[in-house]
């Protein structure tokens, strides 16, 4: 077993709230529940554990799982370690994005899996199974996709899943699907996990709902996968705490309401980012915004790391480097705050482009 390096979570865990201003978070503001009429506390109900196949169930139906019903976890990055434990061996590789969320190809060495990548570029369409069959070798068992696309922010687009789907079936690789940022998008409800037996997917109530602080996650797939799952997670959390699944149950008929209140938010911040852009400025943008997160690309390699470090000593804004994913010249803007919070970060992110665009030193008196 290797250690995997998960510099972003350990980052993420400390540099936003050092900062006078954040672009970092890829999540939504939490929502005050009370002030929205909304159920906000739990305690230990006294149905107990019987609660949790009932959310399961609850889930389950409102994305349309396999089964009806999903497997719970604490958080979507233990549904994901999870699906790897479960259905990879020692010695298996997986395929993982490039620019691609960094668990995802560091949480699979705790188990020894060899960890390759493939290029998800924008607008591939069918090409995308192309790209990934081109990548695949005699040891690949699974693929790791993100809907919508961590970082860009794109959708995984229907005709791009069924060319996965035909690929999967004819190669035998599992094809797991991240959907965290599925509900930012205006699209229906659903999960890419009902596609067919190859398909695995995990989400949680964290980024699209505001819900972070329940650690709840859950994996969808079919009757074989839940099971093989549920034996792992026995030997680790065995399951999320009972005060988390049961405010869930509770939020559960609000998740509407909830999922409304992001789309506001991002509506606002999204014509906010777009104006700016639409400015002039010395990066492109390869994906137009669609979710909690975009992407900016600088023309030289290395930029987009200097001009997030230039943000944060000189302008106090938090901006989560492009080395995270992958991609130095990269650089990834959160749009999910409150549109007052995400404005002053964006006329923050403004100045700081400013200066760097003038070739000011990082330090201001260097």
């Amino acid at each position: 077993m290797s250690k995997p390096a998960l510099h972003h979570i350990a980052w993420s865990k400390v540099e936003p709230a050092r900062h006078r201003h954040s672009l970092a978070e890829s999540g939504v503001d939490a929502p005050d529940l009370e002030a929205m009429g909304l159920p906000s506390r739990a305690g230990l109900p006294a149905a107990g554990y019987a609660l949790q196949p009932e959310l399961e169930r609850v889930l389950g139906a409102r994305w349309g799982a396999p089964g009806g019903r999903v497997l719970l976890a604490s958080g979507g990055s233990e549904a994901n370690a999870l699906v790897v434990a479960a259905l990879l061996e020692r010695g298996d590789e997986i395929l993982v994005e490039s620019p691609g969320y960094e668990p995802h190809r560091e949480v699979p060495r705790l188990f020894d899996i060899t960890v390759r990548r493939f290029d998800r570029r924008p607008g591939a369409g069918t090409a995308l199974a192309e790209a990934v069959e081109a990548a695949l070798t005699p040891a690949t068992r699974m693929v790791v996709l993100t809907h919508l696309h961590n970082p860009t922010g794109e959708p995984l687009a229907p005709e791009s899943a069924a060319a996965l789907t035909a690929l999967a079936e004819r190669r035998g690789v599992w094809l797991l699907c991240d959907e965290i940022f599925r509900d930012a998008d205006l699209g229906p409800l659903g999960t890419y996990a009902a596609l067919g037996p190859k398909w695995v997917a995990t989400s949680s109530l964290t980024k699209v709902y505001g819900l972070g602080g329940l650690r709840l996650g859950w994996i969808a797939g079919s009757e074989e996968v839940l099971a093989r799952c549920a034996a792992v997670q026995n030997g680790l959390s065995v399951s999320p705490a009972l005060p988390s699944i049961a405010l869930a149950l509770e939020l559960a008929p609000h998740l509407d309401t909830l999922r409304a209140r992001t789309q506001r938010m991002l509506s606002a911040n999204h014509a906010r980012w777009n104006a700016q852009v639409a400015g002039g400025v010395p990066f492109s943008v390869p994906v137009p915004v669609r979710g909690t997160t975009t992407w900016v690309l600088f023309p030289r390699d290395g930029d987009g790391d200097a001009f997030a470090a230039l943000a944060s000593e000189r302008f106090s804004l938090a901006l989560t480097p492009g080395r995270f994913f992958g991609v130095p010249r990269g650089l990834r803007i959160g749009l999910a705050a409150e549109p007052a919070r995400c404005t002053a970060a964006l006329d923050a992110f403004a100045r700081a482009l400013a200066a760097f665009t003038a070739g000011e030193p990082v330090q201001e008196n260097a």
